[in-house]
């Protein structure tokens, strides 16, 4: 029986490489992003600049393919992501001329450059990354949450209580 389990272990493992082999020989299917870029510190004007992206190793999000460029190809890139879920906002941007959430935005074909750009109506920081205006701009943070859910309808003058308790 020894012999028998050292054969198919040797076969299997032939079997995975040659798996290896065949993905590494798949045809290389690169994308072009033209990514918005400014840093106030450096005092030059704001650049697009073009990022090739191998879509075989990368994931099928445009915030995929960002978070590719940032930890393999230029760790300057500035971006806001936080739940990758679609909640939460940060990481809206301008992508094709469409105000949308990278983490919810397929990549388009690989034949088509992708131009992304930050907000329009948002105070650029620097690269993608914007200011994020609040009603609560100013309050602490349980502040902001508290003031981005309706109050409870058994209370009407909840909201100005909760307001009025942390702006003293």
């Amino acid at each position: 029986m020894l012999p028998t389990a050292g054969r198919a272990a040797r076969r299997a493992l032939g079997r995975r490489q040659s798996v290896r082999l065949m993905s590494s020989q798949v045809e290389a299917r690169n994308k072009t992003f033209a990514i918005y870029r400014w840093n106030p510190d450096n005092g030059e004007t704001p650049k697009m600049q073009n990022y090739e992206v191998n879509l075989n190793e990368c994931g099928p999000m445009v915030l995929d393919a960002l978070i590719k460029i940032k930890n393999e190809i230029d760790p300057t890139l500035t971006f806001r992501r936080s739940c990758r879920e679609g909640i939460c906002g940060s990481c809206s941007m301008n992508i094709e001329g469409t105000n949308t959430l990278a983490c919810l935005c397929p990549i388009s074909a690989a034949d088509t450059k992708t131009h992304i750009y930050p907000l329009p109506h948002m105070y650029v920081l620097k690269d993608l990354g914007a200011r994020r205006h609040s009603a609560s701009q100013g309050l602490s943070p349980h502040a902001s949450a508290r003031l981005a859910s309706p109050p409870p309808a058994f209370l009407p003058n909840a909201f100005s209580l909760s307001l009025s308790a942390h702006t003293r």
